[in-house]
């Protein structure tokens, strides 16, 4: 993960065209975003563990992300600003890396190959990501036409977007920059960002639920665990 990261930011670095400090921001934290939920361990033996192995892997992850900034910016990335982009990108990986957890262990019942399931999780989350990041060019045109009757359309293909999220914690101004300016329609017509408390709370809302719904499936388990296991030594005691 980390030659991996370690050789992206590096490709970066060597652009011809230097990166503002907030689009640079967005750019690292994008890239470490994509590449995390390919290297992930895999779901644990429970829930529980489940659910502490996400949440470490998401927080090494945005701590990559957060020295990398600080290695290849200095002192033009204030410390303000990269907590922010890290936090950001831990709420998305947090639910990403949830997402491919439940997809693993639903491979995992119809495949016998734990690894071959654990690899087919990661790269369908990456590939959604991707696709989900990518919501202001592909849905773009749709919410152009659907924004004559619905004037929420534009700002909600905006704001679906986690590299919005991204952008929006970045102090980045996404459709500004120069290749999506050219190439999203979005560009050129009237819309607004999403806030960042509004974001902040919407990933807390979500990843407390899934946490609540980890905790009582492993609670849920552990007595059905626990009569399996007294089943066979009441049957050979009788």
């Amino acid at each position: 993960m980390l030659v991996a990261a370690g050789l992206t930011l590096a490709a970066l670095r060597a652009s011809p065209t230097e990166l503002p400090p907030s689009a640079l921001r967005l750019a690292v934290t994008a890239v470490v975003g994509l590449l995390a939920p390919l290297f992930w361990p895999g779901v644990a033996a429970s829930p529980a563990r489940t659910t502490l192995r996400i949440g470490v892997w998401s927080a090494a992850a945005a701590g990559l992300a957060a020295i990398a900034l600080r290695g290849l910016g200095g002192t033009a990335q204030p410390w303000a600003r990269i907590l922010a982009s890290c936090a950001m990108l831990m709420a998305i990986l947090l639910l990403t890396h949830a997402a491919a957890a439940g997809l693993e262990a639903l491979l995992r019942v119809r495949l016998a190959d734990a690894q071959g399931a654990r690899e087919t999780a990661g790269r369908t989350a990456v590939l959604a990501l991707a696709l989900l990041g990518a919501l202001p060019l592909w849905l773009g045109p749709a919410a152009e036409l659907l924004s004559s009757r619905h004037a929420w359309a534009l700002d909600a293909a905006i704001g679906a977007s986690p590299l919005t999220h991204l952008a929006v914690a970045s102090g980045n101004d996404l459709l500004r920059n120069e290749w999506l300016y050219q190439n999203s329609n979005l560009a050129a017509l009237p819309f607004s960002y999403p806030g960042l408390a509004p974001l902040a709370w919407s990933y807390a809302t979500v990843c407390g639920l899934l946490a609540l719904c980890a905790l009582a499936r492993s609670r849920w388990r552990r007595p059905a665990a626990e009569a399996a296991h007294r089943r066979p030594t009441q049957e050979n005691t009788a």
